[in-house]
């Protein structure tokens, strides 16, 4: 009886270990930990090649599986949304920026927020920052004339304009004054954030390291800004004379349950996550097309022949972009290749099973649009930079914005302010990145070039006017 007991056992012992999913084997100790401080890009793609589309990976004691099959992505982020929350990790990480806010809060918090952040993004509000979007973009380029002939920063300069749109928009703000603060601040927060969470036991933030001084006063600087912007809100409410923007409609909103206002930490939470956020997954995905453009002069020629037959000169304008198919394309396949949001975490409140494998409750799923981009059987030939894949519908494994309630609320002002920016600077410039400077991926946060994207500019013809503008 003994030895049938101890079969039935071992029977049980292997039912349980073949619903653990596959993966990579790391250290006993840390796991895959090394791989994630190291080459998390690699990591993700080899470990989706290698073993298949759910992945069962160890980041010192917490248990991560990585989905990479848009069956798997809707089970998670649509289909059972309801089991799994952003009481992650990441969001722990970036919260220690944002506060809770509508980038990181759960449940009632989040459908509140959502309902009050909504009426600032509705199409037609969007179309009525097309103007505003190509003042701050010819402000860049009248800028760009005065400089000396030598290689540009085209990512940091992407960033600037980017802010600059961001609170002339949203906010009503001139943030000439503060975008170099800015940009110094979030090269310093992102990363340091993101460090973070390659620590399988992070250290506490309140010890006064150098690197978490650095952080605390970025952090204080941008607060600062924040809570000027804040005031002068206040202050045009008082006067009678408010702004039409997002940061109004959040003063002017109500609690449903207990109809008290927003508290100041609240709106400075909202601020900081739309003047950050909205700034910086733009201007990546910006400088990653100028580069892959750069790369692809058979794309270029292609792409001004489009702008000069729908536009010539003239500055585009909202009602422009449906006749920009091609503009279109080549943003869509740059995002596909370097999708600004690179990972996505949730946590399983309860136990789950995907793909008959199990989920623990408490533990982690990833999303890698990184890696989900270049899903072979959705993706021919996926390294490769070709727009006109994007000549029909993509594929359910093409998700830059994220997928179920939670799909970004900002895509379609992304979208739209990164081609009348890129149709405006090609109006003008032809931009190479400068030979013989590696150009790598860096994937913190957002994904972004590790040191910069250093490029020349090239004018596109001599004796080209600036496109006008007539709100200018």
């Amino acid at each position: 009886m003994e030895p049938l007991l101890r079969n039935v056992e071992l029977s049980e012992m292997s039912a349980l270990e073949k619903r653990k999913a596959p993966g990579p084997r790391g250290h006993f100790l840390t796991g895959n930990l090394r791989e994630f401080r190291h080459d998390v890009l690699g990591l993700v793609t080899r470990a989706a090649a290698e073993h298949g589309d759910i992945v069962r990976c160890r980041l010192g004691p917490h248990v991560i599986h990585l989905l990479n099959h848009p069956d798997h992505v809707t089970h998670v982020l649509q289909r059972h949304a309801d089991n799994y929350d952003k009481a992650t990790r990441s969001s722990a990480s970036i919260a220690a920026v944002t506060g809770e806010s509508l980038l990181t809060g759960n449940g009632d918090f989040w459908r509140r927020q959502r309902r009050m952040d909504q009426p600032a993004f509705h199409h037609a509000q969007i179309a009525g920052f097309a103007d505003q979007m190509t003042a701050c973009a010819n402000r860049m380029l009248g800028r760009w004339d005065k400089l000396p002939v030598a290689p540009l920063d085209i990512a940091a300069e992407m960033a600037r304009v980017t802010y600059a749109i961001v609170g002339s928009t949203l906010f009503s703000i001139d943030t000439a004054p503060d975008s170099e603060v800015i940009e110094r601040a979030m090269r310093v927060m992102l990363p340091h954030l993101f460090r973070r969470l390659g620590q399988a036991v992070p250290i506490p933030a309140w010890l006064p390291t150098p690197a978490n001084l650095r952080f605390r006063s970025s952090l204080a600087a941008v607060d600062g800004i924040v809570y000027r912007i804040i005031r002068s809100h206040h202050e045009a409410l008082r006067d009678g004379r408010p702004d039409n923007d997002l940061l109004t409609l959040l003063m002017q909103a109500r609690d449903p349950d207990s109809g008290a206002p927003l508290s100041d930490i609240q709106l400075r939470n909202e601020t900081i996550t739309f003047l950050l956020a909205g700034h910086e997954t733009t201007a990546n995905a910006l400088t990653w097309t100028f580069h892959l453009i750069s790369k692809h002069p058979d794309v270029e020629e292609r792409l001004v022949a489009e702008i000069r037959d729908v536009l010539g000169d003239r500055t585009p304008r909202m009602e422009d972009l449906p006749q920009l198919v091609f503009t279109k394309q080549v943003v869509q396949e740059s995002m596909r290749l370097y999708p600004p949001i690179w990972i996505i975490e949730r946590r399983a409140i309860r136990e789950d099973f995907i793909g008959g494998y199990a989920i623990p409750a408490g533990s982690s799923v990833v999303i890698s649009p990184f890696a989900l981009h270049r899903h072979p059987e959705f993706w021919e030939k996926p390294e490769e930079f070709r727009p006109e894949r994007f000549e029909e519908k993509p594929p359910a494994a093409y998700m830059p914005f994220g997928a179920g309630p939670r799909f970004c609320i900002g895509h379609e002002f992304a979208l739209m302010e990164a081609r009348l920016i890129l149709v405006m600077v090609l109006q003008r410039w032809s931009l190479q990145t400068v030979a013989g400077r590696a150009v790598e991926a860096m994937p913190d946060i957002t994904l972004r070039p590790k040191h910069g994207l250093m490029m020349e500019l090239r004018r596109r013809r001599e004796g080209a006017h600036h496109p006008t503008n007539s709100s200018l």
